[in-house]
C-alpha cells in the first residue's frame, strides 16, 4: 500500500514538473477580490501566437498546474477562452501550447430549427433561450420579444427536445389519420415543450412583449416593438461561449428606415446573456430600451433599481407548476431611466407592461451594451431573494474583472 501512494505521489510530481520543465507560455487568472470566482476567462489571442511563434488562428492545447487539459476556445474575435475558478486573492495558473484542443463537451451552444418556423434557440448549462424567424413573422403571429426555456439539465438538451416533438408528432398525425384520437393527444402530451419530462419545459409567455432582453426603440413613452429577424449567423458556437448575430428587417419608425442590429453572447456558467443593439439609418438621435415582460400587478414581484430591472414571473400557469420564473435585464454602466412602461393595448394577454432600463439619445449605428438573463430554482436559483443576489453579484464581477495576463516563462 505504502509503495503504491509513493508512487502516485511521484507519478503526479513529474506530470507537474513536467509540465513545467516544457511549458514556454502562461496564463494567469488573478482574483483580487474577496469572493469565490466561477467565470470563464479571456486572453487576447493574438498575443498568445504571437509569444508561441506560431501563425494566427493556430489551435491551442491549454493545461492546467496539474497537466491536466482544461476547456478552452478561441472566439470569433481573437479571444482565448479558458474556464476558470479562482479563490479570493488567488491566482490561477495554465500553461498553453500549440496543438489541437482534446474533445470536451460542449455547454454553450445553438442552432437554427427551420422546421418550427425558423425558430433558432441557443443554450448554456443554466438556460435556453429562444429567437423568433422569418417563418414565424409570414404567419402573422404577433411574438415580438425573446423566449426563455428553462432547464435542469448541465448539458445541452435542446436538439434533444426538438426532436422528440418532431418525432412524436409526426406519429400521433398518423394516429389521428387512423382513428386513434385518444392515444393521439396522449402521445402530443407526453412530448410537449410545455410540460416538464425530467429536463425542463417551455412555460414563458412572450406575444406581443419584449419577453425577456429584448431592446427596441422607444417613442416617447411607447415601445416600438420589434419583429422577427430576417438574417443570423452564428459566430462562436461553444464549448465554452456561444455568439449569435441577428439583423431584423428594415422599419419605417418616425420618419426614419431603421435597421437593427444584434450580437447575443452567452458563456458557460453565466446567468446572463451579453446584448449589444445598433442601429442603421437614424437621422436623429433615438431612446432604446432593453428589459422582460410583466404579467403580473403585483408590487413584490418587480424591482427597478438604478442598473437593472427584475421580474419575478408567475409562468404560464402558477397555479399547477408551483414555482417561479426569475428573468432581469441588467445595465452595469446605470440606465438614464428604469421604469414600467404600461401596455393597456394586451392586457386581454395578460400583459401589463415592459419593465425597461432606458439609454437616451442613442445616435446611428452606436452601440448600447447591456445583459439579460433568467434562472429557476431548479438551475440554481431557489428563490427570488437569492437571484438579486445574483444579480449584483455579477454586476459587482463586471466592475472588478478577473485580471488576466499572458507571459513567457
Amino acid at each position: 500500500m505504502i509503495r503504491k501512494i509513493k508512487y502516485a505521489f511521484m507519478l503526479l510530481l513529474a506530470m507537474v514538473q513536467g509540465v513545467d520543465s516544457m511549458a514556454d507560455v502562461v496564463l494567469t487568472v488573478k482574483n483580487s477580490g474577496q469572493e469565490q470566482r466561477l467565470e470563464v476567462a479571456e486572453f487576447d489571442a493574438n498575443e498568445v501566437w504571437k509569444v508561441l511563434g506560431v501563425a494566427q488562428g493556430s489551435p491551442v492545447r491549454v493545461l492546467n498546474r496539474y497537466g491536466l487539459p482544461e476547456a478552452c476556445q478561441i472566439t470569433h474575435d481573437n479571444k482565448l477562452l479558458v474556464e476558470t475558478t479562482v479563490i479570493p486573492g488567488g491566482t490561477a495558473k495554465f500553461y498553453v501550447k500549440p496543438g489541437t484542443p482534446d474533445p470536451t463537451q460542449s455547454f454553450a451552444e445553438g442552432k437554427l430549427y427551420p422546421w418550427r418556423v425558423d425558430d433558432f434557440v441557443w443554450e448554456n448549462d443554466r438556460c435556453s433561450y429562444r429567437a423568433y424567424g422569418p417563418a414565424l413573422q409570414r404567419t402573422g403571429e404577433k411574438a415580438f420579444g425573446m423566449d426563455v426555456w428553462l432547464k435542469s439539465t448541465p448539458y445541452p438538451d435542446v436538439e434533444k427536445r426538438y426532436a422528440v416533438v418532431y418525432n412524436g408528432h409526426r406519429i400521433s398525425a398518423q394516429m389521428r389519420k387512423d382513428g386513434h384520437k385518444q392515444e393521439a393527444d396522449s402521445l402530443d402530451q407526453t412530448v410537449s415543450l410545455h410540460l416538464d419530462h425530467g429536463t425542463g419545459l417551455d412555460c414563458y409567455n412572450v406575444g406581443p412583449s419584449l419577453g425577456c432582453g429584448t431592446p427596441a426603440i422607444m417613442l416617447g413613452d411607447s415601445i416600438v416593438m420589434p419583429y422577427c429577424f430576417k438574417e443570423y449567423r452564428v459566430l462562436d458556437n461553444g464549448p465554452l461561449r456561444f455568439t449569435l448575430e441577428l439583423v431584423y428587417n428594415t422599419e419605417k419608425i418616425d420618419g426614419q428606415n431603421v435597421t437593427e442590429h444584434r450580437i447575443i453572447s452567452l458563456d458557460k456558467w453565466s446567468f446572463f446573456n451579453k446584448m449589444t443593439v445598433w442601429y442603421d439609418g437614424l437621422k436623429k438621435p433615438m431612446d432604446v430600451c432593453g428589459g422582460v415582460v410583466v404579467h403580473t400587478e403585483k408590487a413584490s414581484d418587480l424591482k427597478l433599481a438604478p442598473n437593472y430591472v427584475a421580474y419575478t414571473d408567475p409562468t404560464d400557469s402558477a397555479e399547477r407548476h408551483q414555482f417561479e420564473i426569475y428573468v432581469a435585464a441588467l445595465f452595469p454602466n446605470g440606465a438614464d431611466a428604469t421604469q414600467l412602461v404600461r401596455d393597456p393595448w394586451h392586457k386581454k394577454a395578460g400583459i401589463v407592461g415592459n419593465a425597461v432600463g432606458v439609454k437616451r439619445g442613442v445616435k446611428n449605428n452606436e452601440r448600447f451594451t447591456y445583459y439579460f438573463g433568467a434562472s429557476w430554482c431548479k438551475s440554481g436559483t431557489p428563490n427570488q431573494r437569492v437571484w438579486y443576489m445574483q444579480i449584483e453579484d455579477f454586476i459587482n464581477n463586471l466592475k472588478q474583472p478577473l485580471q488576466t495576463a499572458v507571459t513567457v516563462k
